[in-house]
């Protein structure tokens, strides 16, 4: 990011407070006492120039409000008489929203003026102070009269004016795993190494345009290689459509199925565009007494944590699993350490499509099959999916579907309602070829939540009836095996601090396979220490039974202990866990312990992130402390890296997730390292990176999520101060399977901090003007150059080898001087003798003068 011509000006102004003592030094003579000293801004602006510093001039500035940044805004900073202001824009429309009762209806009425005074936002309730120094207007709002905060899960949108780093032409990778396992002692296999096996991901990205293939290896099998998914893919990302040729990964809705296809597909894909929300919006709400820590966890992967100061929160948009049962938890840690887990269920996500949203995929090719490493496709057959669905309203969503083969086309299609009584969806379809009840089949769900929160009461039920002819692409033998399926599950909070939840389930089989039973319970309490689970469930199938289990989960700081015991089959579970942090260097073990009818289960497990690879080792026992014949004791060892190319650079690095970046510092400053995204811990002080560069290349980022905003900061902590490689930031969003170069810094790593006088010795004091290169690129933008009172100058990102014109403006005088940079230097250079100007200037009044 590019600095603009005042933000290069401050940042001169500030480079004056800081040189002098190097360029004193340069010139042997006694070094002024540090800048700051305790002193204030004002203080040190009157030494530096000899005369009050000037105002802050009305412009954009951010906004802090409670310690979050709420945006950029138009801001009169405080004048002489205290009384600045901020444009009513934001106190109406973002401030007010933040508050409630009598105070968001004051500020609601400030709102509605052109600008609102600082003194005006105090008397109505809250504080307002701008900081000269940062430049940042700081407002605060009671805790008792803090609104509910919506959080995103899945971020909105960011301003339209970021600018985005470009993303590579042409890009691509080659990810390897490889694993192995050390056979100890066995009663099943060999001692000694066994089953040396790797997967191998490969991805070749030109103009958008993704070749993608999967190959494995595994010395175990007949065939050692073998093949996996190959196909081109291409996103429209205008559209949200998305086209693949090959081994398709099959864009399909819910209520379909279907086997492996090798062929061609369009279809809707929302993920090009994850900022948009496509259906209703499930949210939680959270109260913060102090600031924390908020880990956010869906059926048990975390999705985001926050760090958020105290108040009220509303957490919303998760992206739940498709018609299934799904688990929030928010794992709070508060800065003296205590942790604190809610856990909420989230049922059934029935897919309603916002009003006038269409939703599709059409795939068609041949099926295949994969045995013992190789692929065959069946040129006898073909294999066809499609489906289109469409939201008539904010609460009805309708479609069609169809799959089928040589032998049978299922038609279909599936409304889903959201009634004043409960959400409902339906799915009807039959073999057209062969229209009856026998070939057909019919799904019922049903999902119902409370209005009162604070008891949380769900319905979710679903009934399924089939058809014994009714046929899918993913039904080898064309029979359904189970008759009707029936599931309910109701649940509620009881107090504060627990959840009961009921639920049942029938399924008649045909053809002997019987029929199957069961009902049961759970009640889940959270304590001060953690969370216990108790369930009790009857069995009525081919054996009778009732089953318990019981569960727990405690929280350890960042570690994790939980177990649970179960009566069906007499087993007991212990779990230890300490996640791997983020970054390189990055660490975490695991423990487990098993017992059951049968055998038993131990492993130890430890995961390191290194910066060029990833590397895990495993001990695993079963049955070893029984008497089984299944006993065996083996250690695995598994590691991955990953070559990458982006634009004719190379890079080496951890297994690609789906897109990377690699940066590099120019060559001009490639001596100097540099390190990517900085990451610490919370209340710590201890600072990761995700990535470095070193004697293997540039520094890689292996992990950057298709079509999500990231922001990669880089840092350069072995560069001298002056330089261009440090403090950089780029904002990407990759496409598919994409990958970035970003180079940092470029020729221009010198600052050149010196003296200026006249023909008779006497300091230019107060001068500016610009410097410009010598027959350099007239593209570039000039560079600010200001003298104090004692004629110092400080000349900031200036390429060595090169000269520069400076043109000052003295009193109405104009006056230029060249200056040579010597070759060979970098970093902060110290001129070892005054620049002349061949001109008389009248020396600077005796109060002025300073810092000599």
């Amino acid at each position: 990011m590019r600095s603009g011509p005042i933000q290069r000006t401050a940042r001169c102004l500030l480079c004056l407070l800081a040189v002098p003592a190097q360029a004193a030094a340069a010139q042997q003579a006694p070094a002024p006492a540090p800048p700051g000293g305790g002193r204030g801004v004002d203080e040190i602006f009157r030494e530096v120039f000899g005369r009050e510093r000037p105002p802050v001039l009305e412009d954009t500035y951010p906004v802090i409000v409670d310690g979050v940044n709420a945006g950029l805004f138009r801001i009169r900073p405080d004048d002489t008489a205290g009384q600045g202001s901020v444009e009513g824009r934001f106190v109406g429309s973002i401030l007010a929203d933040l508050t409630i009762g009598e105070l968001r209806a004051k500020l609601l009425r400030l709102g509605e003026q052109e600008t609102v005074g600082f003194a005006q936002l105090v008397q109505a309730g809250v504080s307002a102070r701008f900081d000269p120094a940062a430049l940042t207007l700081h407002i605060g709002i009671p805790l008792g009269a803090r609104g509910t905060r919506h959080i995103d899960i899945r971020r909105l949108r960011e301003q339209a004016n970021v600018e985005h780093a470009r993303q590579a032409r042409v890009s691509g990778y080659l990810s390897a795993r490889a694993g192995a396992a050390l056979v100890e002692s066995s009663r099943t296999a060999a001692e000694g190494f066994e089953d040396l096996a790797a997967e191998f991901d490969l991805a070749l990205n030109v103009g958008r345009v993704v070749l993608e293939a999967e190959f494995g290896y595994d010395s175990e099998r007949a065939r050692e290689w073998s093949r996996g998914d190959v196909r081109l893919v291409h996103d429209d990302r205008e559209h949200l459509i998305r086209y693949e040729a090959g081994d398709l990964s099959l864009g399909r809705g819910p209520f379909r199925s279907s086997n492996r296809i090798g062929g061609v597909a369009v279809f809707r894909n929302f993920g090009i565009d994850p900022y948009r929300n496509i259906r209703p919006i499930p949210s939680r709400d959270f109260v913060l007494e102090q600031a924390a820590r908020v880990e956010v966890l869906l059926n048990g992967a975390p999705l985001r944590t926050l760090d958020l100061p105290s108040g009220n929160y509303n957490l919303r948009n998760f992206a739940l699993v498709p018609s299934a049962a799904n688990d929030i938890e928010l794992r709070i840690t508060y800065r003296s350490g205590e942790t604190v887990v809610l856990l909420y269920p989230a049922f059934y996500d029935l897919d309603l499509l916002e009003s006038g949203l269409l939703d599709f995929a059409a795939n068609v090719g041949l099926p295949y099959d994969d045995e013992e490493g190789l692929r065959s496709y069946d040129a006898g057959n073909y294999n066809a999916v499609a489906y289109a669905r469409y939201g008539l309203s904010p609460t009805l969503t309708a479609g069609l579907h169809w799959q089928g083969d040589r032998t049978f086309d299922t038609v279909g299609t599936d409304v889903v309602w959201a009634s004043p009584v409960g959400t409902i969806g339906v799915n009807a379809s039959t073999n057209v070829r062969d229209p009856a009840i026998g070939s057909s089949q019919i799904t019922v769900q049903y999902r119902w939540r409370d209005s009162d929160r604070s008891l949380d009461r769900t319905i979710d039920g679903l009934v399924t009836m089939t058809g014994a002819r009714y046929r899918t692409l993913d039904r080898f033998f064309g029979q359904s095996p189970i008759a009707l399926q029936a599931r309910v599950r109701a649940g509620q909070t009881i107090g504060h601090d627990g959840r009961l939840q009921l639920y049942g389930g029938y399924d008649r089989g045909r053809d002997g396979s019987g029929n199957r039973r069961y009902g049961g319970g759970s009640y889940t309490h959270q304590f001060a220490f953690g969370a216990l689970t108790f369930g009790l469930e009857h069995r009525d199938g081919d054996r009778r039974e009732l089953a318990a289990r019981t569960a727990f989960s405690v929280p350890l700081g960042r570690a994790r202990l939980g177990g649970s015991a179960e009566t069906s089959d007499h087993s007991v579970r212990l779990d230890y866990r300490v996640p791997t942090l983020p970054g390189v260097g990055g660490f975490g073990y695991s423990a487990s312990l098993e017992r059951r009818d049968g055998g038993d289960r131990q492993s130890l497990r430890a995961d390191y992130i290194g910066n060029r690879f990833e590397a895990a080792i495993a001990q695993r026992a079963e049955s070893f402390f029984s008497s089984g014949t299944r006993r065996d004791l083996r250690t695995e060892i598994t590691f991955g890296a990953a070559l990458v190319m982006a634009d004719g650079h190379l890079g080496v690095g951890r297994p690609i997730r789906n897109s990377f970046a690699i940066i590099a510092p120019h060559r001009a400053a490639r001596e100097y390292g540099i390190a990517v995204e900085p990451r610490s811990g919370f209340a710590s002080t201890d600072t990761r990176y995700s990535a470095y560069s070193g004697a293997l290349g540039p520094a890689v980022i292996p992990d950057l999520a298709a079509y999500f905003d990231r922001t990669l900061q880089v840092h350069a902590p072995d560069a001298p101060a002056g330089t261009s490689t440090g403090d950089r930031v780029f904002s990407v969003r990759p496409g598919h399977r994409a990958g970035y170069f970003l180079l940092v810094g470029d020729e221009r790593n010198v600052s050149v901090a010196g003296n200026m006088v006249d023909r008779d010795g006497d300091p230019v004091a107060y001068a500016s003007g610009f410097a410009e290169e010598v027959g350099g690129n007239a593209g570039r933008e000039p560079i600010p150059v200001i003298t104090n009172a004692a004629g110092r100058f400080f000349i900031e990102g200036v390429e060595a080898g090169k000269s520069y014109a400076i043109s000052l403006d003295l009193k109405g005088s104009a006056a230029r001087v060249v200056l040579e940079v010597p070759a060979d230097i970098a970093g902060i250079h110290a001129l070892p003798a005054p620049v002349v100007l061949d001109m008389d200037v009248e020396p600077p009044a005796a109060s002025k003068e300073n810092g000599s």
